[in-house]
């Protein structure tokens, strides 16, 4: 894996040999950001379950101005950890281990508030619905913000969760990405 474009464009991401580990596929990262694109400029950028962190790294690479992310897994927190470190990310980077759903009231607490919300949870422990809610109830996300759910096929997410709806759906093979910003 290697970031695709922007300031570190073609650097490599390390990444844990583990089935837990789901890389975000290439083509379906690059589908990701041409969406995410207007909204990635100076943006602060939450990656939840961030597995090896490359959906944040290329968020700054590409002109985010600073990314949390927010992983439970020891080993795969390390990588993460290593990751920012060998692409200069340092200073406008913090990886957190953590529990997902803990971590949304601890930055809550810390009035955080983010213009773009990426989560790729674990498959099969219905943790989609139940993060995009609770980070709705913590109020995370700013007026103009983003959040972004990368699930497998079969999970099917309603319309509206919390005080968000819809906005795009995209299928890729065996994952969606589903695009949620503030209802009007």
């Amino acid at each position: 894996m290697k970031i695709t474009s922007g300031i570190v464009k073609n650097r490599k991401i390390k990444s844990q040999n583990s089935v837990k580990v789901r890389p975000t596929l290439s083509r379906v990262k690059e589908s990701l950001f041409d969406i995410m694109n207007p909204y990635i400029e100076n943006s602060v950028f939450l990656d939840l379950y961030s597995g090896t962190g490359s959906i944040a790294l290329e968020a700054l690479s590409r002109g985010a101005k600073r990314a949390i992310m927010i992983e439970q897994n020891v080993d795969a927190i390390k990588i993460i950890i290593e990751n920012v470190n060998n692409m200069g990310f340092e200073d406008v980077c913090r990886a957190y281990k953590n529990d997902v759903l803990r971590a949304i009231e601890i930055l809550s607490n810390k009035k955080e508030m983010f213009d773009i919300i990426f989560l790729d949870p674990p498959y099969n422990e219905d943790l989609c619905l139940k993060t995009v809610d609770k980070v709705c109830k913590f109020g995370l996300l700013k007026d103009t913000g983003l959040i972004i759910v990368e699930h497998h096929k079969h999970e099917k997410l309603p319309e509206e969760i919390g005080n968000v709806k819809r906005v795009d759906e995209r299928k890729y093979s065996n994952k969606t990405l589903s695009f949620y910003s503030k209802s009007e």
